[in-house]
């Protein structure tokens, strides 16, 4: 029989040689014996241990661990984690261990660069289940002997110093990634293949959505086809003028950018064409006089960059001003798809880039969508497809896809019409919206969640838990 106990881990310099004791209240639930010989596993360690006896309950329901143990293990005591125990075969597992997959940066007080903060709430989230959660990049990994220099992030509430150990390669790893171009990104990429597949090890968002890729992607569902905007890679200006001739409108952008940084908007203009883009949070226009002068500028501004060629798309505006709605898909502790929140993004004035990054701000859609389409039946039908089409793509990626994925972000855009629009996935995506529209309890969950879908993973089920 299975059992889940939460458990205080500390380490007794007086215990021999790979001895444990166990307070009172596991020795009798888990009918142990003085003497018992037991596997104690942690990540990827483990080792045999001999149950000394109890050490009563003053110190709560807790295991005492050798220093021979603890260094056995690689276990930062003290600790809280649980402890999954069986009569039979006598293994004994704690956990989960949980790695945040990432890029480190140079300096101590921040040592993941802008998600030092995201990673110390992730810590908050994962105490809740017990769980021990330690950030790390891939020259962290020492493959040879199959341990990680891990950093654990304190409290978010407290003013401790980020701490590293060797570790345990852990039972599930979240992938965020945000690794420069170059070196570091090569070797990233090459990490992440091994990781995906390396034993005992649940690796989740290991990917990231490329422009083309998604669209091709969605592209394969009969149903999704139609919410899609038409789309080619960018070859060369004859790529947009023939969808000059079908739209009128057609944005380029960098396949694999993000935050809105590089994307042109090209539209017929006075004389020939007229080029809009983004410096800083300034849009300039550029009008080109003719197919050569298209040519010339899309080269100079494109350069070796991939780009896609879409369809320009009449969004709904706000006070004049275009936006976006950014939904976001989780899995839970029982490894469901929910939807955790969703917020519209309005584009700056004279901006046509809703992302908050590129100087939007965020507003509820519960606000936006009536101050629009004043017929309260236009209102929640919007709603219903908003829904529909976000719930397929978050099924659809987890069938078609080969990377465990426990979150994307969806951007949909919406019409004059009413009508839904696909407009990218986003693996790695950013809670900021959430917070700026004071949705405390979605920005909360968004959180949570993957800290609450990697301890799903790990196999430490709430099921268990007397």
């Amino acid at each position: 029989m299975l059992r889940l106990y939460s458990v205080k881990i500390g380490t007794v310099n007086k215990l021999e040689y790979k001895q444990i004791t166990v307070s009172t209240d596991i020795m009798q639930q888990a009918k142990l014996s003085r003497g018992q010989q037991l596997l104690l596993k942690a990540g990827n360690r483990q080792t045999a241990v001999t149950v000394l006896g109890s050490h009563g309950s003053s110190a709560g329901t807790s295991v005492f661990l050798s220093p021979e143990v603890r260094n056995s293990l690689l276990l930062p005591t003290p600790l809280t984690l649980n402890l999954i125990s069986a009569e039979k075969p006598g293994i004994w597992r704690l956990g989960p261990l949980i790695g945040i997959f990432a890029n480190r940066g140079e300096k101590a007080v921040r040592p993941f660069g802008e998600q030092t903060g995201f990673f110390r709430k992730l810590k908050g989230a994962a105490e809740e289940f017990n769980s021990l959660v330690f950030a790390f990049c891939p020259d962290d990994i020492d493959w040879e002997n199959k341990v990680i220099r891990g950093t654990i992030p304190p409290h978010p509430d407290s003013n401790n110093v980020w701490l590293t150990f060797l570790l345990p390669f852990p039972d599930a790893i979240y992938d965020r990634g945000l690794f420069p171009k170059g070196s570091k990104r090569r070797n990233a990429s090459q990490t992440r293949k091994i990781l995906r597949n390396y034993p005992g090890v649940k690796f989740f968002n290991p990917s990231f959505f490329g422009k083309w890729k998604t669209h091709n992607l969605l592209s394969k569902h009969e149903i999704l086809q139609k919410y899609l905007p038409e789309t080619r890679v960018f070859k060369s200006s004859t790529d947009v003028i023939e969808l000059l001739k079908t739209h009128g409108t057609v944005f380029l952008k960098p396949s694999g950018g993000s935050s809105g940084r590089g994307i042109i908007r090209i539209s017929t203009g006075l004389t020939a064409y007229s080029a809009n883009y983004r410096t800083a949070r300034k849009v300039r226009q550029l009008e080109l006089e003719d197919v050569e002068k298209l040519n010339n500028y899309l080269k100079q501004f494109i350069g070796g960059t991939r780009y896609i060629v879409q369809q320009g798309l009449s969004l709904a505006k706000i006070h004049g001003c275009p936006f976006d709605i950014r939904v976001l898909m989780q899995k839970n502790r029982a490894g469901k798809w929910k939807r955790t929140g969703m917020a519209a993004r309005v584009a700056g004035e004279g901006n046509y880039i809703s992302n908050i990054h590129a100087g939007g701000h965020a507003e509820k859609l519960s606000y936006v969508l009536p101050l629009i389409f004043t017929d309260p039946k236009k209102v929640q039908q919007i709603k219903r497809e908003i829904n529909r089409v976000t719930s397929i793509i978050a099924s659809w990626i987890s069938t078609e896809e080969n990377p465990l994925f426990g979150e994307i972000a969806i951007d949909l855009g919406v019409d004059d019409s009413g009508k839904v629009w696909v407009i990218e996935l986003n693996a790695v995506p950013g809670r900021t919206v959430f917070r700026r529209i004071g949705a405390t309890k979605i920005h909360s969950h968004a959180i949570s969640r993957p800290m609450e879908f990697a301890y799903y993973l790990s196999g430490f089920s709430p099921s268990l838990n007397k």
